[in-house]
């Protein structure tokens, strides 16, 4: 008699246990932290060297409408750019990190990410941050970009060295006055050339990026 009843019992208390266990399983897995080659795989792998267009660079801020919408890297992996909380403090507008490619060297990661503000989709704000192969971070450097004032290039070498030009725009009608609105870049005139070694250094975001009165941040080293 005792076994009739004790084989569904046994049952029951098998399933429930089985159920926990899964839903315990699967509470972890949910609640897992992204690791840094969880990072890594959020950014579109590419090769050095690097060259950013200014051809391209300059119709992204004379046709905003065209611009393509930035595709954001989920908070999740905020964690692994420490510099994004220094990079905000220089406008009220949220910092939306754009990954752009990952880079890998025999000693280095390297992340390139855009940190467009909102909806200015057509302006550009490109960072490289770079790490040991155990992901710990290292320095982060800005090193190309475009906003109404200045468009700055670059290209970045196997030896994650970066050669920045930074131009100052040149509008045709006055941009503080007429906006991008049926206004043109006449010219560019050379603001500055740089050599930056992209191991050292932690210049996040500069007020004005990369051009200031007299030549480029001193952050950077001359060629």
């Amino acid at each position: 008699m005792k076994s009739i009843f004790l084989i569904p019992v046994f049952l029951f208390a098998l399933i429930n246990l089985t159920a926990g266990q899964a839903a315990a399983v699967s509470t972890s897995n949910d609640s897992a932290e992204p690791t840094f080659q969880d990072f890594l795989a959020q950014f579109p792998k590419a090769s050095l060297p690097y060259t950013f267009d200014a051809e391209v660079l300059q119709n992204q801020l004379e046709n905003r409408s065209s611009a393509p919408k930035a595709t954001r890297l989920a908070w999740d992996y905020y964690q692994f750019l420490p510099t994004l909380e220094e990079s905000a403090r220089y406008s009220r507008m949220p910092v939306y990190p754009e990954p752009v490619a990952a880079f890998e060297t025999a000693d280095n990661y390297a992340v390139l990410y855009n940190t467009g503000r909102a909806f200015t989709k057509n302006l550009k704000s490109y960072h490289i941050a770079v790490f040991d192969k155990a992901g710990n971070h290292i320095a982060t450097n800005f090193v190309a970009g475009v906003n109404p004032g200045t468009l700055t290039v670059a290209t970045i070498d196997e030896n994650l060295r970066a050669v920045v030009q930074a131009y100052m725009i040149n509008w045709a009608k006055d941009y503080t006055e007429n906006g991008p609105e049926g206004n043109s870049i006449n010219s560019m005139t050379s603001a500055g050339r740089q050599v930056m070694l992209l191991t050292s250094g932690g210049m996040v975001e500069q007020v004005n990026w990369a051009y200031k009165t007299g030549g480029m941040s001193a952050s950077a080293s001359a060629k």
